[in-house]
């Protein structure tokens, strides 16, 4: 059981029938090397807590507050994050290097504005309308990654991988996608907003 004001230090919590962790409260509390698998945390609200060298697999974190909270080399893997706000995450300043991963989680209505979250993870995910806006995600990890209905708009892609990735609308002149890379039938998306005639 989680309580407010708490430290825990590399612990395991798992889903039980007896705890219901859905829409609560919590806050001042610090996780450090804790692993979460198959929790459900939709709809509650982590305020003033700190997670450091967290994992979370297979999770429901659907419309999940983060306010004031801090995420420090924190990891999602096959996790429910839709509606997620992580622009009221308090993250760490001048990070080299994103503090979070995603793999194979849901991702969609989430937001991304104008955070900075170089090289970031985000592997095999589907991430429909999400806020990419003024963002700066240079170097990041988009393999495989199903960005459908979702915004760039002034983003630093600069130097990103989106290969295997789909459905991205991306407009190469409101947006720095230099040295970033595409597969060739996937670059073609890219001149769809440039207002030019293909032929064969």
């Amino acid at each position: 059981m989680i309580t407010s004001h708490s430290l825990y230090f590399e612990h395991t919590f798992e889903h039980t029938f007896e705890v219901n962790l859905a829409g609560q409260t919590f806050s001042h509390c610090e996780f450090e090397q804790c692993e979460f698998i198959d929790c459900d945390f939709s709809h509650s609200q982590f305020e003033n807590c700190r997670f450091i060298e967290c994992e979370f697999k297979n999770c429901n974190l659907a419309a999940l507050g983060l306010k004031y909270t801090s995420l420090e080399e924190v990891s999602f893997k096959a996790c429910k994050l839709n509606s997620v706000r992580f622009t009221d995450v308090d993250w760490p300043l001048l990070a080299t290097r994103a503090p979070v991963s995603f793999i194979g989680c849901e991702l969609s209505h989430s937001s991304f504005f104008e955070l900075s979250l170089k090289a970031l993870k985000m592997r095999s995910c589907f991430a429909k309308d999400v806020d990419f806006r003024h963002a700066d995600l240079s170097s990041a990890d988009f393999t495989d990654t199903d960005f459908r209905d979702s915004v760039f708009q002034q983003t630093n892609l600069s130097k990103a991988n989106f290969i295997g990735a789909s459905h991205f609308a991306i407009d190469i002149t409101a947006n720095n996608i230099s040295k970033a890379k595409f597969e060739r039938y996937a670059a073609l998306d890219l001149l769809a907003g440039l207002d030019i005639e293909l032929v064969d």
